[in-house]
């Protein structure tokens, strides 16, 4: 028989359970809608639901609850938003497959530890304060673990909740603010969603009368609310015309060749394709991927180098070439060649990435695990110098890096060679046909609407097209294609929006000061009550 004790501990543990299982579909469906095939505007008004189931049921489940309620929801949403590092991990670093699951599983899970512990504070410390205050603590908290999560052990930013607004009133903000200060408002709208409606729905008038009127005034409530959400959320904001700079003829190449077979077989053919696309060319400017020539340029095919640069010196065009590059002081570097120019340019990527770029020394044992044929690459300056062409300053990144937009908006403090067009080189191969494809346009996207700059992009599988100077994509070459995309874009205007000069200066010291400003004020001011 089961004693009155155990009975008693099950029934109080149910809703426990019931609040995790709620916290994981609440993460899970959070990361999931980003990835559907829907309206980017409905995925950003899931998105803002979700974040709210995860605020109610942290507040109504007792405070020494909340981290671990926390922990679910966040390590939920991190392995559903980056499953795809499993491809990388398993198909071409050979790693097992339990072993590769496992991989990114923990990451999720250490990276979910910002967003436990700044929520389980607001919950424990925060929670009689009034409705508007207790809003803003919790949209501080989630920032302050975003900002962590970005910025600390290299930082890696992807998934940030505030991408998924770049096609709703809160872009408005990205010039202003930028992407976490976007998801800072989510967050704030999110919470006061959530706690509005716990409100309303606890209070309980006595009489028939009081009943009655309460129940018009919740649902007036709820009306204003989900009416005010709408137009926030699920509306496209006006947006008016700029006037850019000088047009440039451009053509994006994607060569769509397989990860495994880029060092390969398929490297003798893929580079005879970009030379005779170089050749066909009669764009202003052609850009390659990312490592789009996979030899350094010392070991090239005599005569290959000087038959890409022939057709551009000949009609005065300009080429942007991915390529690995070679200098004994300072090992192998990530670059892009600039050909055609007035003079030699070389950008060498300055933010690496973790375990593909570099690697820690205390984890050199899991990169030995993988069978993988690199080694730590150079990493170059933050504030390399825009590639000059024309009347333009061409801001090249190298993929991984415009994730990081306060980098970026260093280059922004030089105002003879601050960028007018970004330029990114990406190669995703490595992730399969997944959304990651996706997800890596959205974030160059919300780069355009940061800066009010427009970007090309060249990717090796997909992802590449033209997007301008407001984040929106003018032209898009088909993901897992072999083709080149040409059209015109507009350089973007001599201005430096806020974002660019407040983080050129100071990073994303503003942010951390001002929220953990707000939370400490919202906890002084509670204990005083």
């Amino acid at each position: 028989m089961v004693s009155g004790q155990e009975t008693e501990r099950v029934s109080r543990s149910q809703p426990f359970i019931q609040g995790l299982v709620w916290m994981a579909v609440a993460g899970g469906m959070m990361a999931g809608a980003g990835q559907a095939v829907l309206s980017p505007l409905w995925t950003a008004a899931i998105q803002v639901i979700c974040m709210g189931v995860a605020c109610g049921v942290l507040q109504q489940h007792p405070k020494r609850r909340s981290f671990a309620l926390a922990w679910v929801f966040a390590t939920a949403w991190l392995t559903s938003t980056f499953w795809w590092l499993f491809i990388a991990l398993h198909t071409y670093g050979h790693l097992p497959s339990w072993l590769s699951a496992w991989a990114v599983f923990l990451l999720a899970g250490a990276l979910a530890l910002y967003y436990a512990i700044a929520l389980a504070w607001h919950r424990r410390h925060v929670s009689n304060a009034p409705l508007m205050w207790r809003c803003v603590s919790f949209a501080a908290c989630w920032t302050l673990a975003e900002l962590a999560r970005g910025e600390w052990f290299t930082g890696f930013p992807w998934g940030a909740i505030g991408y998924l607004h770049v096609d709703g009133w809160l872009s408005l903000a990205a010039p202003w603010v930028g992407v976490y200060g976007i998801g800072a408002l989510a967050a704030g709208i999110a919470s006061w969603l959530a706690l509005t409606w716990l409100a309303t729905k606890q209070e309980t008038p006595s009489n028939h009368h009081d009943q009655k009127t309460s129940s018009i005034q919740r649902a007036k409530h709820r009306f204003t609310g989900a009416l005010m959400v709408s137009a926030i959320i699920c509306l496209p904001p006006l947006r008016f015309e700029q006037v850019g700079g000088e047009p440039i003829e451009v053509n994006l190449l994607q060569a769509n060749v397989a990860q495994d077979l880029k060092f390969g077989s398929a490297r003798a053919p893929t580079m005879a394709w970009y030379l005779d696309r170089l050749k066909e060319s009669k764009a202003e400017l052609t850009v390659l991927p990312e490592t789009a020539i996979p030899w350094v340029p010392h070991d090239l095919p005599p005569g290959y180098w000087e038959a890409m640069q022939a057709p551009l010196q000949a009609q005065q065009r300009a080429a942007i070439v991915g390529i690995p590059t070679w200098e004994k002081d300072k090992g192998f570097a990530n670059s892009a060649l600039g050909l055609g120019f007035a003079e030699p340019l070389q950008y060498d990527k300055h933010h690496l990435v973790p375990f593909g770029e570099f690697t820690p020394p205390a984890a050199k044992w899991f990169t030995r695990m993988m069978k993988l044929d690199y080694g730590d690459f150079h990493r170059g300056s933050m504030d390399q110098p825009a590639f000059a062409w024309r009347n333009h300053q061409l801001g090249v990144t190298i993929c991984y890096e415009d994730l990081f937009g306060e980098e970026l908006a260093v280059r922004f403090l030089n105002p003879t060679s601050k960028p007018s067009v970004f330029v990114n080189l990406s190669n995703i191969a490595w992730f399969g046909n997944t959304p990651v494809v996706d997800q890596h346009l959205v974030i160059a996207r919300m780069r355009s609407l940061e800066f009010e700059r427009p970007t090309l992009r060249a990717t090796n599988s997909g992802g590449t097209a033209i997007i301008d100077a407001q984040g929106r994509i003018t032209h898009q070459l088909a993901p897992f294609t072999q083709g080149a995309l040409e059209g015109v874009v507009r350089a973007g205007q001599d201005h430096t929006t806020i974002y660019a000069h407040w983080a050129g200066r100071w990073g994303l010291g503003p942010l951390w000061l001002l929220c953990l400003g707000l939370c400490a004020w919202v906890w002084r001011s509670q204990k005083t009550v």
